[in-house]
């Protein structure tokens, strides 16, 4: 996922300039989201690799980006402080929905803010909602989380983590709205036919098509799991 973003920047930059993105640029991009990822991992107690997370700060301070990544986790913090509880009823499947979309569009919205020479992480968010490339690299990135919750469902349900998956005490109901997550981010009705978004409209065409089936496969993948916990949660 890390290089695909680099390399999608580095396309579109290409696209609109005629050059690719100088490679300091791409470094610190890289370092981004190696930053990202390991304070992701951190804050749902996973492991994540120290030396990596202690070279990843230097590079990006050497780089100049300390303010972008103090407000990066001050906005980070703020959203996993309030994250929603997993296993409970369908309105929380919609707050976990929402609080996947908010992390998904800070973290692009820091990488879109650097590689467009951005004053603020704000600049780069609002881009997520408005310019066409953002918005279908948003849904590319949905996708991806849809099918990175799917695969890590046990070891999510274990840690009493949120996801689209253990968002709602009932395993059927909650793949039922995951797969009319991926529905909507598949939809493309909205979004430009110009021949330079063409290679993300078929990136996410992939992407959608890969949290299809792999939703679709957790129905019988899963189905165990679901009667054990039913004949649990049933009253003697």
């Amino acid at each position: 996922m890390r290089v695909l973003c680099v390399m999608t920047f580095d396309m579109l930059h290409m696209l609109r300039r005629s050059k690719p993105l100088p490679a300091a640029k791409r470094r610190m991009m890289a370092a981004l989201l190696d930053f990202g990822a390991c304070m992701n991992a951190m804050f749902d107690n996973k492991d994540y690799c120290r030396k990596d997370l202690r070279l990843t700060r230097r590079i990006l301070a050497e780089a100049g980006l300390n303010s972008f990544v103090e407000e990066f986790l001050r906005r980070l913090w703020e959203l996993e402080r309030r994250r929603p509880l997993p296993l409970d009823d369908d309105w929380q499947f919609h707050k976990i929905r929402s609080y996947r979309e908010a992390v998904i569009r800070l973290s692009l919205g820091m990488i879109a803010a650097t590689a467009r020479d951005a004053q603020s992480i704000d600049e780069g968010i609002r881009a997520t909602y408005c310019d066409d490339d953002l918005k279908i690299l948003f849904r590319i990135a949905m996708q991806c989380q849809i099918v990175d919750d799917v695969l890590d469902y046990s070891k999510d349900m274990s840690a009493g983590l949120p996801s689209f998956l253990t968002a709602s005490e009932s395993l059927a109901e909650a793949i039922k709205l995951t797969n009319q997550a991926a529905f909507g981010y598949a939809d493309h009705r909205d979004l430009p036919r110009s021949d330079d978004v063409f290679p993300l409209r078929m990136a996410l065409f992939i992407a959608s098509a890969c949290a299809k089936v792999t939703t679709q496969v957790s129905r019988w993948r899963f189905r165990d799991a679901a009667n054990v916990y039913q004949r649990r949660s049933a009253p003697l």
